[in-house]
């Protein structure tokens, strides 16, 4: 399905198909300087795609981490006190997360939301590659970076 809107006849202009393909040239990946022409690129776009996916699957786990980090500091400070003291009355301002790591979460988060986007936006080209791609991505960063940590409150899929 070539959806031409009267644009340049060009040889080397993109393909945006609507329907699932396997197509290896004229394939754009997002943006038009994403242009796969030869099956060489292919490979190597699909292999930056897995980097991607694993990345989304990596930042997952580092939120985990620093989240329980936050909570594994909070509670040895809360072990520390003594229940008679006057740091007791500040014990409600003493569990806030400070303004550096609430800055550092949020850019995870961030980074995650995007990364997430732009794997749907790969997926939805429908090329049969680039969505192999991103699901064995997934699959190598979930292997990867779950296997230390169950999470049974944890986040579901995002956009991928």
């Amino acid at each position: 399905m070539n959806y031409d809107h009267g644009g340049s006849h060009d040889s080397d202009a993109c393909n945006m198909q609507m329907l699932f393909n396997w197509d290896t040239e004229k394939l754009c990946i997002i943006f038009t300087w994403w242009r796969v022409n030869s099956i060489g690129f292919l490979i190597l776009s699909c292999f930056i795609i897995i980097l991607l996916a694993t990345s989304f699957e990596f930042l997952r786990f580092a939120l985990r981490k620093y989240d329980t980090k936050i909570q594994v500091s909070y509670s040895q400070l809360q072990e520390g006190r003594d229940a008679n003291s006057e740091e007791v009355a500040t014990q409600s301002n003493a569990n806030r997360i400070t303004y550096v790591q609430q800055l550092v979460r949020t850019l995870i988060h961030t980074s995650q939301v995007f990364l997430s986007f732009f794997l749907m936006l790969v997926f939805m080209t429908y090329n049969g590659f680039l969505m192999i791609s991103v699901i064995i991505g997934a699959a190598i960063g979930y292997f990867v970076f779950s296997s230390s940590l169950i999470d049974f409150g944890g986040k579901s899929i995002t956009c991928h």
